[in-house]
Formats: C-alpha cells, sequence, structure tokens
C-alpha cells in the first residue's frame, strides 16, 4: 500500500536540510499558489529570520496574513504585530492592523482594542500629547513620569510577560555577545516585534515621544522579573565602544507587591521605586556620547513579593533589522 504524500511544508524543510534550497523555495511558492497555510507559514518564518533565504519583512507580513486567512490561526496576531509596527521599513499600516483585531474576535484582540481605545491616540497610532516629565535632576539627566502606564496597561505586560519569562543575560563588554552572568539574578520576557502587538506599540511609540527619540531606536521592550534575594548589580547601560549605543534607559513599574529592589544610583545618591505606572527616564552617555560613570546604577535586591519591571533601551541611532547577508531569492 502506497504511502500518503508528505505535506508541502515537511518536503520543503527536508529539502532544505539537505541544502537543496532552490527546490525547497519552488515547493513552497507552489503551495502558496494552491492556497496551502502551512506552506505560507513557513515561507513568512523563512522571510522573517532571513534564513535559510533572504530576509524580506514586508513579505513576511503579507505570508502570514495568507496563512491566517487560510486557516493558521497562529499567523494572524503576527500579521496584526507587523501590520502595526512596519519593522524594517516595511511600512506601518495601523488602521488595517486595528481591523485585524476587530475580525479576529478573540478575548486576547478584545483585550488589545480595549487598551487602545482608552489611549489618547492620533489616527497613526501615536500619543496625541507628549507625556510630561517630572525632573529628578538635570545633569546627568534623570526624570520620571508618574502615571505613564495605566493600570490596566500594566497588567496587561505582566500577563503576556509571565509566561515568557526567561533567565536574564548580560552584555559581555569583550565579545558584545549576550550571557548569563552573576551581576544579574533576575528573569526576563522580550516582547520583539512579532510579538509587539498593536497594544503594545503603542505604548513603545509613547516611550518614544516620552524621550525625544524614534520609535526605530528603542530595543524590544522587556518585562522584567525578580523574586526574593535577586538582584542586578552595579552596572552600565551603555554597550561597548563601536555599537550602536544605548544612549537612554526607559523604565516603568508594574507591580507594587514587593518589598526591596529599588534602583540605586550610588554615585548620585539616589533611589527609585516608583508606584505601579510610573517610569524613569535617565541618559547613559554624556554630552559626547561616552558613558556616563555617574549613571551607574543597580536594582537592590528584592526581599519579599515579585517586583515586575518594564524596561527598554533606546539606541543613538535606529535598529538594523536588515538580516543576514548573502541569502538566496
Amino acid at each position: 500500500m502506497d504511502s500518503q504524500p508528505k505535506p508541502i511544508a515537511e518536503r520543503a524543510k527536508a529539502l532544505a536540510q539537505r541544502g537543496a534550497i532552490g527546490e525547497a523555495f519552488e515547493l513552497l511558492e507552489a503551495g502558496i499558489a494552491a492556497h496551502d497555510p502551512n506552506a505560507a507559514m513557513l515561507m513568512a518564518e523563512w522571510r522573517l529570520a532571513g534564513d535559510p533565504i533572504r530576509r524580506d519583512l514586508a513579505l513576511a507580513r503579507d505570508l502570514y496574513g495568507m496563512a491566517a486567512d487560510w486557516g493558521k490561526a497562529e499567523a494572524d496576531p503576527i500579521h496584526a504585530a507587523l501590520l502595526a509596527n512596519g519593522a524594517g521599513g516595511s511600512g506601518r499600516r495601523w488602521q488595517a492592523a486595528l481591523d485585524r483585531l476587530l475580525a479576529a474576535r478573540s478575548p486576547l484582540a478584545e483585550r488589545q482594542l480595549g487598551l487602545i481605545a482608552a489611549m489618547a491616540l492620533d489616527p497613526a497610532g501615536d500619543p496625541a500629547k507628549v507625556p510630561e516629565p517630572m525632573p529628578i535632576q538635570p545633569s546627568p539627566l534623570i526624570e520620571r513620569f508618574p502615571g505613564f502606564l495605566t493600570p490596566h496597561e500594566c497588567r496587561y505586560l505582566i500577563d503576556l510577560a509571565l509566561p515568557r519569562l526567561q533567565p536574564a543575560v548580560v552584555v559581555n563588554p569583550q565579545t558584545g555577545e549576550q550571557q548569563r552572568d552573576p551581576i544579574r539574578t533576575a528573569s526576563s520576557a522580550a516582547l520583539p516585534f512579532v510579538l509587539e502587538d498593536p497594544a503594545i506599540h503603542a505604548i513603545n511609540r509613547r516611550i518614544a515621544a516620552a524621550t525625544g527619540t524614534s520609535y526605530e531606536q528603542g530595543e524590544p521592550l522587556q518585562v522584567l522579573s525578580y523574586l526574593p534575594g535577586e538582584e542586578y548589580k552595579l552596572h552600565s547601560d551603555a554597550l561597548p565602544p563601536g555599537h550602536n549605543q544605548r544612549c537612554q534607559t526607559f523604565l516603568v513599574t508594574l507591580d507594587e507587591g514587593f518589598d526591596g529592589g529599588q534602583t540605586v544610583f550610588p554615585r548620585l545618591g539616589l533611589a527609585w521605586r516608583g508606584a505601579v505606572g510610573e517610569a524613569l527616564h535617565f541618559r547613559n552617555v554624556d554630552a559626547n556620547g561616552r558613558p556616563d560613570q555617574a549613571l551607574w546604577h543597580a536594582g537592590a535586591p528584592v526581599t519579599a513579593g515579585r517586583k515586575l519591571l518594564l524596561s527598554k533601551w533606546i539606541r543613538a541611532a535606529p535598529l538594523d533589522l536588515s538580516g543576514p547577508p548573502g541569502r538566496p531569492f
């Protein structure tokens, strides 16, 4: 008895693993022409990763949309995220992202729409008003934004982050690579652009407005979790020379159910905890773009409960999302 032919996506994966990238690509193209959702999903993933074919985030966005329309439900949130944020210059389509949420009719989509409806946004999804800071000190710049996030926004970020928490890493000053280090014993959950749903994207654009930067300069938003005894010892958020420098840091307290855990600037004699939704903003470099030694800081050990904190690093220039070079197709 003849066995049934394997699905197109499965066959394409096997071809790619053998190095037959061209054959795999043509097979997926044929599957997409036949409205195969799994073929569209795999091609979208390859376009997103830039492996084994070249990265093209606009094509990835459209392919995720096709996969979703043809029955691949898990593609729909990624499609909506890419519509909202226009990652890698693929072009923002804010209203199309909202329309996608309306059509989804899922509890998660409805929750996002509720959060967005409560935000003061212009038609492009930008904040209608730039948040006003309260200075802590002018030089080096440290300022806070009371009520930067609403309690509902904080809860939403917590709910998204908790299932995704992983051991936090630091950047090796010699190699620039990320690694575990005893200096940082917390957990973190990153929300990169494929997970940056329209509600999170609107928050990221609010952060950009508050810091006087562009959205494209921001690294993916992170949620940090500190349990009792966990801490982030004295450090600088600046990167080693030669990188697109992390020039600013933006933190938001998401929950108050903890003791200890203040953000401490020992060289300035300052400490910050923040009420729920309050943000702290500071620059990591001086006027010449060099790491500012005065801005070394620490996350003091939590003594009880769980500290949950939004963290966002902002670069001197937009991030490069072009993907690995030299890929075919």
